[in-house]
């Protein structure tokens, strides 16, 4: 589980994206298939309009952007979101 931000914490909306999501297995082509491209949770919070086949068209750039600005692009296997989930409930 991310930890929760605060009630007076300020944080913008790509640091509270970046902080409080994880992607899941971008680099395979099954889990992006098996979760029809939602495996993209942090580019999909920071643009939810656009269409989630074009979300690893920008993974990079986001991930460049999160590098340059010191904030971690969380990015997990499957079976360690799995875990995490479960361990979570």
């Amino acid at each position: 589980h991310l930890p929760v931000t605060e009630e007076d914490e300020y944080l913008h909306w790509v640091e509270y994206g970046a902080l409080h999501t994880t992607n899941v297995s971008i680099k395979s082509w099954f889990v992006t298939w098996w979760m029809s491209y939602l495996n993209f949770q942090i580019e999909h919070h920071l643009f939810p309009c656009m269409p989630q086949f074009r979300h690893p068209r920008i993974s990079n750039r986001v991930k460049e952007l999160f590098e340059r600005h010191g904030l971690v692009y969380d990015n997990r296997s499957y079976t360690q979101a799995l875990r995490d989930t479960f361990n979570n409930l």
